[in-house]
């Protein structure tokens, strides 16, 4: 009895060690095949560049520009990723990492490419991104052309050589130690330009008056809207404020938003 009870227990051990290794070896199999998909994200597939320009005023009517450019900062990552992860972003510039930021020196419409390598295996995967520009200009004051000091103010719209679409607006106020606009009498009462001009290699080659009258407010606005502009390479676009009435004195601004199509 006692050696048929061994006996037994030995069989029953050995099977049990068995069963035991072969869901070991099952377990083993099933995590060296489960491939996780490659995919490559980004936080925002649209961002925008920021263009701010400022006249300081010197007092000799050739006035300093400071331009101040904040570029949106993209935010990549993949999972499922291999040995190595390469990043071209489309613009020139690559980079590596799992995880990568990057900036776009000029709006457009780029394709990123992630690629992860591994010596048994290559993947890629392009994410399509679109960066836009919010421009604005604050120029200096903006005499009659009849003083001695007289001048017109232009604002570059920094048009690019490609599709996109222009919408925004310009604004003058009045700046000065004359009477307000608004205490103008009839024959006095300020007077604004506002043209939209096109130019290749800064040679002017069409414009567009967008207001030409008379104003008795201590500001005025007046808005633009530029659909699916296509310029080409050395092509721009910018904005020229004239005035012409007597003891005229504006402060000119603008702000727009270009999308790229």
């Amino acid at each position: 009895m006692f050696s048929k009870f061994t006996g037994l227990t030995i069989a029953l051990l050995v099977l049990t060690a068995v069963a035991s290794a072969s869901a070991l070896v099952t377990y083993n199999l099933a995590k060296s095949t489960d491939d996780e998909k490659f995919v490559a994200k980004v936080d925002f597939a649209q961002g925008n560049n920021h263009y701010t320009l400022i006249e300081i005023d010197e007092g000799d009517n050739d006035e300093e520009k400071s331009v101040t450019i904040i570029r949106h900062e993209f935010l990549f990552s993949v999972t499922g990723e291999k040995d190595i992860v390469t990043w071209d972003f489309g613009d020139g510039s690559v980079g590596s990492g799992e995880i990568i930021s990057h900036q776009y020196q000029e709006p457009g419409n780029y394709v990123v490419t992630a690629t992860t390598s591994s010596p048994d295996k290559i993947e890629t995967m392009s994410i399509d991104i679109t960066v836009n520009l919010v421009g604005s200009a604050e120029a200096d004051n903006m005499e009659c052309t009849c003083a001695p000091t007289g001048k017109d103010t232009i604002i570059d719209l920094v048009a690019l050589p490609l599709e996109q679409s222009i919408e925004g607006f310009v604004k003058v106020e009045h700046d000065g130690s004359s009477e307000s606009c608004t205490l103008r009498n009839p024959f006095q009462e300020c007077h604004l330009r506002v043209i939209m001009q096109w130019t290749d290699s800064g040679n002017i080659i069409a414009e567009e008056y967008l207001f030409d009258d008379t104003f008795r407010s201590d500001d005025l606005l007046v808005g633009f809207n530029l659909a699916n502009l296509d310029l080409e390479q050395g092509n721009g676009v910018q904005i020229k404020l004239e005035t012409d009435q007597l003891r005229d004195w504006h402060k000119p601004s603008a702000e727009w938003y270009t999308t790229v199509v």
